[in-house]
């Protein structure tokens, strides 16, 4: 073999020792299970190739360029799955988990000298917003006491707490919650509707905070001797932990100042409207009494080749002729529905409405108890702002690993066009 040949040989065994560790990540998913409020969770890995007569072992790391220096026996695992199990009372986790929000695990077959099964896989170690503290929800009124409210691992001997309240305008949100509530269920369910972009001042210092010690400690006290909201509804009790020599933390609990539920008896909308091509009509229902508590509906159209709706109520014409649209209530119990005719841009005909109203009962209130207005073809439907956004495991191979390729092929062509020129010589 000539040198040339055996340089270029060398590079790329580099090359594939370098890529194989992604590759192989390449097919692994992970799904998290929280399962206490100090950062626990298991993490469990599919789309291995596992022998269960073998022992395997985990190491977590808070960067993937880190060596993993403790190994943990996996004791959940079958042939295509392995539970990692992070507890956050292991100071070993702990001090990642209050140092970076993304750690990365590395999984190793004991039994087989250490063979590397997942290499530095990305996991996320944040800590949802409704469970920094041992609280989901606290009523309003109520009294704390000097060591009620619990933050694990965040101290005062590592971090400053601060809070704020934030009331929640999001019906969804509400109506989620009164939904939870009458079940007497798990409200983690609402974080997925909750906010996770926090205020960005307005924060005021608890009145009491303690707990001293290292990163397994917990922290302890109350935001306020007493809670109390300024105004009924639903609240967010932010929650901010100034790390010090540690990341900082958000979260809240909900409080709770909800006044009993109206319930609603009939939805109006007027029972015919009109729109030309080319722009769009906007329907607004009105609901009885005023001041029902669910004023959340559902939209729909009968024939959605004439005209679409959105859920803001937005007709959006698609070809001329005449649709149902139908209004519902949350629950489906009430229902009203609206006759759009679409008819030809610049037609000049005459808005044929009824200055009537319908109601879920199919009877006129005899005056204009809905509306309709025309927006333009540029209206805007609206958007949820509350959807929560988090991280996912990455895997396969990333762009660095693509320049390294490059690079490396690179290298050897040119190290492969200089030894021939020399030999030349």
């Amino acid at each position: 073999m000539t040198k040339a040949k055996y340089i270029i040989a060398v590079l790329f065994v580099s090359l594939l020792l370098l890529i194989i560790p992604n590759i192989s990540n390449a097919a692994v998913t992970v799904t998290k299970n929280i399962y206490a409020n100090n950062g626990s969770a298991k993490y469990e890995f599919k789309g291995l190739t596992l022998d269960k007569s073998h022992e395997y072992e985990f190491g977590l790391t808070k960067t993937s360029a880190t060596e993993v220096k403790n190994w943990h026996l996996i004791t959940e695992y079958t042939e295509t799955t392995a539970t990692v199990d992070i507890s956050g009372s292991i100071t070993e986790f702990t001090d990642i988990i209050t140092a970076v929000e993304t750690g990365y695990i590395t999984i190793r077959d004991k039994t087989d000298n250490g063979k590397i099964i997942v290499n530095h896989h990305a996991i996320d170690l944040s800590i949802p917003y409704l469970n920094v503290t041992n609280y989901n929800v606290i009523n309003n009124g109520k009294v704390l006491g000097s060591d009620e409210v619990q933050v694990q691992h965040w101290t005062a001997g590592n971090s400053i707490a601060y809070y704020q309240y934030e009331k929640i305008t999001d019906e969804k949100v509400i109506s989620k919650y009164r939904e939870i509530k009458a079940k007497s269920g798990n409200f983690n369910e609402l974080q997925s509707l909750l906010k996770t972009k926090a205020p960005s001042s307005g924060w005021t210092q608890w009145r009491y905070f303690n707990g001293f010690g290292g990163t397994s400690s917990a922290g302890y006290g109350y935001p306020v001797t007493k809670v109390d909201v300024p105004d009924t509804g639903l609240y967010y009790m932010w929650i901010y932990m100034a790390g010090k020599n540690i990341r900082n933390l958000y979260g809240y609990i909900l409080v709770d100042n909800l006044q009993p539920e109206i319930a609603l008896d009939k939805i109006s909308l007027r029972s015919t409207a009109e729109v030309e091509l080319g722009k769009t009509l906007k329907l607004t229902p009105t609901f009885s009494p005023e001041n029902t508590t669910n004023k959340i509906v559902n939209w729909s159209s009968s024939d959605e080749s004439v005209a679409t709706v959105d859920n803001a109520g937005n007709i959006t014409p698609k070809k001329i002729g005449a649709t149902i649209i139908t209004v519902t209530s949350q629950d489906g119990k009430k229902k009203v529905t609206c006759t759009v005719t679409v008819v030809a841009s610049g037609a000049n005909n005459s808005e044929n409405q009824s200055n009537g109203g319908s109601s879920n009962n199919g009877t006129s209130n005899g005056s204009s108890s809905g509306g309709a207005s025309y927006t333009g073809s540029g209206a805007s439907n609206g958007t949820d702002t509350t959807r929560a956004t988090g991280k996912l495991p990455q895997t396969g191979v990333g762009i660095g690993v693509i320049v390294a390729i490059v690079a490396t092929l690179g290298v050897g062509i040119f190290s492969y066009y200089k030894i021939k020129e020399y030999r030349g010589i």
